[in-house]
């Protein structure tokens, strides 16, 4: 498996890998994928896929966001993160996670949130306990987590996250 940045080439693919990751739900996901990939408030837009085979089985998405309130933190937002049916189960989801969270350290990025399963993203060091509030009512608050990446800014942060349009509207929360 290669985990790389994705190409604009690359978006048919990624659709596909989220139409069938998210049964039901794959057209709204691939179309918040198409609507990111051009969203210049979702930038700078951090974007991985998974290859087997030349086959682009998984795609995660790491979006630019902002804290109301918390002056000059680097944050970003994991959404979404697919991998294809028969490709589940490998550590390619974790894979494209950890190697996102990479090069986001690298890049300066301070935090990353994820609206998630806290038995996932848990494990991967993302916590519910910070102070920064979603952009809307979230149903389970222990599914709003948080990493940090650099030091430990979620100690003292707190603000209301701010995400790209893109992902503004309330039928992905």
């Amino acid at each position: 498996m290669e985990i790389r940045e994705a190409r604009e080439s690359d978006l048919t693919a990624i659709r596909q890998v989220h139409l069938n990751a998210f049964g039901e739900e794959g057209e709204t996901i691939a179309e918040l994928v198409s609507a990111l990939f051009v969203d210049a408030t979702a930038q700078p837009l951090l974007a991985l896929v998974a290859e087997t085979g030349g086959e682009v089985v998984g795609n995660v998405i790491f979006s630019t966001v902002r804290i109301e309130g918390a002056g000059t933190v680097s944050a970003c937002i994991l959404a979404p993160l697919a991998v294809a049916r028969r490709h589940q189960g490998r550590g390619i989801g974790r894979a494209l996670i950890e190697r996102g969270l990479s090069v986001l350290r690298a890049r300066g990025v301070d935090a990353v949130f994820v609206l998630g399963d806290p038995r996932y993203y848990g494990p991967r060091g993302f916590s519910a306990h910070h102070r920064v509030r979603a952009p809307y009512d979230i149903l389970y608050p222990e599914a709003w987590m948080a990493i940090a990446l650099q030091g430990d800014p979620l100690e003292s942060l707190s603000g209301q996250l701010v995400c790209p349009r893109a992902l503004s509207d309330p039928k992905y929360w």
